[in-house]
């Protein structure tokens, strides 16, 4: 894991906007045990929001509302896949209370089949019909591959959601013919090839039109542990002269985190000879943990978040070393792999490898990476939250017939208001948050968030990350002006709180209407919440 450094001098910088928070005495809070009815004894303070709606970003591209599956755990078998003759409601195989939950997200794209799976996947294994599917080693703990849910069911799964698919090519043990074979089959006219006719004998005579195409997975490490010149070499064969039947959009293995090193090799070692195409550089980062899943203190509860800001370092630095190379920034950067990821032990399945719960915690790590990404529009192209189900950061749990939404799918919910809107700078001066790391006393942001426009509709997301004080706002509009609109707020009493097969609405959104008008406008946020503000513009 890489290091966390966020805090520079007396402010916080956030994408074209800042935040000037003085330490004054009303805003130290020291809390280090929690009451589960903390929320109903908070303190309140104040603050001020500046929306800058003369200062665009640019455009939010929904695919940074993206989701990624893998073959692991019960991420594929037993969350999306229960098979046709399942007792378990399907579409053709699919579950189908997962079906009516993301299409109340407008999912934009899906990555498949990993993750490290990816490296270790041969696509011809996963077509033609099921019960002459080989089965394979499966790499994740030594499973079985039954190669059930292959290219068309995935491809089905997509159209169901109303989501773009974003394949994962085998790098690590596959070739440039496997990767090349497999678009073919994939995007080639009908008719037009014998890949093409086969595409068709097994369901599709129409092509599939798979634009994102990820060029090996983690290739620093499960993906053949190369070094970044390796991979380089080993990238330009696998995309060169590639079947163009319809657009692409071809990703390179980025670093771990936020390895400039490995950028900086790969990028020296592209440009020393002809420059094959890149589109998206992928950087992966996962958060870690503090303390466990569901068992953590209010000191517990910043670091976790601080980790997750770290994000802002990692797009600004890998953004900065990509315009060394890439100077009129045609490389955007594809986070497609982001989330927490906590130590085993609240899995609902034994079988379900890297299962865990997720509680208001992990929903505020999504709304404050998100924001992240809102307020980097013009850097980030597409994201991919780890994973849709049954596993690290994930919207759902599913066991058999059982299935809930986690704290993470209300925030993915909230949010899909940003997808494809103008996001506009903005603001936060509020006071920070005081906690202790050992014997070290750490500052936290009280207020983090991001603001969009689209179809005369003003968005504002906020996160109070205070687990102890409300926060009243002025909210500055500057030239703009509201009228009336809605508030639909995420939280609980108890910052461990989350959702479970018992009791799935511990941690769910409540809307209700927001009467304001005027260019400066009064709203309190409750303490450890996430907050979506729609204003009607005038």
């Amino acid at each position: 894991m890489v290091k966390n450094a966020i805090f520079e001098g007396g402010s916080y910088r956030m994408g074209l906007g800042s935040m000037r928070a003085g330490l004054s005495a009303i805003a130290l809070l020291a809390v280090y045990t929690l009451s589960p009815c903390l929320a109903q004894e908070a303190k309140v303070t104040s603050g001020t929001i500046y929306v800058k709606t003369n200062q665009v970003i640019g455009t939010i591209s929904p695919d940074i509302y993206g989701h990624f599956t893998e073959h692991i755990g019960g991420v594929i078998y037993d969350g999306i896949w229960v098979g046709p003759d399942s007792k378990v409601p399907n579409i053709d195989g699919i579950r189908k209370e997962l079906i009516d939950y993301m299409k109340r997200l407008n999912p934009p794209v899906i990555r498949w089949p990993g993750g490290c799976f990816a490296d270790r996947y041969h696509w011809m294994d996963g077509i033609g019909p099921r019960d002459k599917r080989p089965r394979r080693y499966g790499r994740w703990s030594e499973v079985t591959e039954s190669n059930q849910f292959g290219t068309h069911e995935f491809i089905e799964f997509c159209r169901l959601c109303g989501s773009e698919p974003y394949f994962a090519a085998n790098v690590g043990t596959g070739t440039p013919e496997e990767f090349q074979s497999w678009i073919e089959y994939c995007n080639a006219p009908a008719g037009r090839t014998t890949y093409a006719e086969m595409r068709e004998q097994n369901g599709d005579k129409d092509p599939l039109k798979v634009k994102f195409w990820g060029v090996g997975n983690e290739n620093w490490g499960c993906g053949g542990n190369y070094i970044p010149e390796d991979y380089c070499m080993e990238y330009r064969k696998f995309v060169t002269w590639l079947p163009n039947y319809s657009q692409l959009y071809l990703v390179a293995c980025g670093p771990n985190g936020n390895d400039i090193n490995w950028t900086k090799r790969f990028m020296k070692k592209w440009v020393d000879c002809a420059r094959v195409p890149i589109d998206g550089w992928s950087c992966h980062y996962y958060c870690g943990t503090t303390g466990s899943a569901l068992d953590y203190t209010a000191d517990q509860w910043y670091e976790m978040l601080n980790k997750a800001n770290f994000m802002e370092t990692l797009v600004r630095d890998q953004w900065n070393t990509l315009a060394e190379f890439d100077p009129n920034h045609h490389i955007k950067l594809v986070i497609d792999e982001w989330g927490c990821w906590h130590p085993a032990g609240t899995e609902i399945n034994k079988d379900h490898l890297f299962e865990q719960m997720s509680t208001l915690r992990d929903a505020e790590v999504a709304a404050i990476t998100l924001d992240t990404f809102n307020r980097n529009c013009d850097k980030v192209g597409m994201a991919n939250v780890a994973q849709l189900i049954n596993n690290l950061h994930s919207l759902f749990l599913a066991d058999g017939p059982k299935f809930v939404a986690t704290p993470n799918f209300y925030v993915f919910e909230m949010y899909k208001v940003h997808q494809g809107a103008e996001c506009v700078a903005v603001d936060f001066d509020a006071p920070f948050a005081q906690y202790k790391i050992g014997n070290d006393n750490k500052t936290f942001p009280s207020l983090l968030g991001s603001a969009s426009i689209k179809d005369k509709k003003l968005h504002l997301s906020v996160v109070n990350t205070n687990v102890g004080e409300a926060i009243e706002t002025t909210i500055n509009l500057g030239a703009v002006k509201v009228k009336g609109g809605t508030q639909s707020v995420l939280t609980a009493k108890d910052i461990h709180a989350h959702n479970t097969f018992e009791k799935p609405n511990d941690v769910v959104t409540v809307t209700s209407p927001l009467a304001v008008s005027g260019s400066a406008i009064k709203h309190t946020f409750p303490p450890a919440s996430i907050t979506m503000l729609e204003m009607d513009l005038e």
